[in-house]
């Protein structure tokens, strides 16, 4: 991955810290650029009043600051019409890009909302891209990983910091650090190895 353009997906804000922050970290000064795109706000749902605040600061946090915000509907991306927005959306962001590596949600997701754009990411990519799943665990029962990561003491601390710099809803268990520290470490064991992983579905390899 080192060297490579990433564009990393959030449906919400939160998201991309929760599924790959670690790894984030760990690639900060050897990905050539990483952009981030988030797809909602909850403004409208949780009246929380300072998601893209708190968005630039966890981002910051770990080395990003080029981010692009949207405005949909939270619990209506897989509406006709918001799956036509989506597909547009993610077609003039990855043509203006053109990212190496593109991070998703998870594909067999039970939030909707998550389920849906990696439907029309996958749909509609094409060319160099190549595309991955990260795990946002609160509403992952079916994820099948092939692709890990190994990250550090550090990176894990640096990935806690950023999900708690979301300071209207950091008091959600799912971010605890015993909780993120816990996933790492079956990450890691399922990968064979005592220590810290981060894990990905695989949706398509692109070699160029």
């Amino acid at each position: 991955m080192n060297g490579a353009k990433v564009l990393c997906v959030s449906p919400h804000p939160d998201d991309t810290e929760l599924g790959m922050g670690a790894t984030l970290n760990r690639f900060r000064n050897k990905f050539k650029t990483v952009k981030l795109l988030v797809l909602s706000n909850r403004k409208a749902t949780r009246r929380e009043k300072h998601n893209r605040r708190d968005q630039k600061k966890a981002a910051e946090i770990l080395g990003i600051h080029d981010i692009e915000f949207r405005s949909f509907p939270i619990r209506f991306f897989g509406t006709q019409q918001s799956r036509d927005k989506i597909r547009l959306t993610i077609t003039q962001v990855v043509k203006r890009f053109e990212p190496d590596i593109i991070f998703t949600t998870g594909m067999a997701e039970t939030m909707q909302d998550h389920q849906a754009v990696t439907e029309e990411i996958v749909r509609v990519i094409r060319d160099k891209s190549s595309v991955l799943g990260y795990e946002v665990s609160k509403h992952n029962r079916f994820f099948r990983p092939i692709a890990f990561v190994n990250v550090s003491e550090k990176d894990i601390a640096m990935k806690i910091a950023a999900a708690n710099a979301f300071t209207e809803f950091s008091n959600k268990f799912y971010f605890q650090p015993e909780i993120i520290r816990s996933l790492a470490r079956v990450r890691a064991f399922q990968a064979g190895y005592f220590g810290y992983a981060e894990a990905f579905e695989v949706y398509r390899v692109m070699v160029v």
